[in-house]
């Protein structure tokens, strides 16, 4: 995903350099300056948009990824069609029970006969609302059971830290900020003599 932001800020970048060389262009006329810049500009800006939207799309791709591991329904070695929907049915009822949980109390006690029985849906799923509630001791019950969960769980837990991080926001905002209208082509829209690309016609340029 750093790539993406990266890739948007030498897309400016490189943008902003060849508006500043059609600028210093002597022999160009303002409006010529100013349709070439436009050009530049609303073909720039549309792909940073695209990177813009890829990098939301992955984010959240990773942020669901990163829950799955923890709290997703996964299947052992060779299990059968008919063994998949029985654990599916079994989760999908796990989670049901689970959402009738009132308080935190309430979750560890159904967590510990959850483990104590082996009943692995139940658990997961307890874990699963006890996340989604802020359920802290219950998860962290949960994910005691093993390093793999724990590891899982921090992982989890400083992805969305990070996704809430004021300073990488900021950050984002920069990288995919638009590049503004330049004063030739102010100059010109006020004038009516410079009219904005349609979408298709930036699509095309893309």
């Amino acid at each position: 995903m750093r790539n993406l932001m990266d890739k948007a800020s030498e897309l400016k970048n490189n943008a902003d350099s060849e508006i500043r060389k059609i600028q210093a262009d002597g022999d160009s006329t303002p409006l010529g300056k100013a349709r070439r810049i436009a050009e530049i500009r609303t073909t720039t800006n549309a792909k940073i948009s695209a990177f813009q939207n890829e990098h939301a799309k992955a984010k959240i791709e990773t942020r669901d990824s990163l829950h799955h591991r923890l709290f997703g329904l996964g299947f052992p070695l060779g299990a059968t069609a008919a063994d998949k929907q029985s654990a599916k049915l079994n989760y999908r009822d796990a989670l049901f029970r689970a959402d009738t949980i009132t308080d935190e109390a309430a979750a560890m006690r159904m967590l510990g006969r959850a483990q104590m029985t082996g009943d692995k849906e139940l658990a997961k799923a307890i874990a699963s609302v006890s996340y989604e509630k802020g359920w802290s001791r219950a998860l962290n019950d949960y994910a005691g059971q093993n390093e793999s969960l724990q590891n899982n769980l921090q992982e989890l837990i400083d992805y969305e830290r990070n996704l809430g991080n004021a300073q990488i926001r900021i950050t984002e905002s920069m990288s995919f900020a638009q590049l503004p209208e330049s004063k030739e082509e102010q100059t010109a829209r006020m004038s009516g003599t410079l009219s904005q690309p349609t979408g298709a016609e930036v699509i095309t340029r893309l």
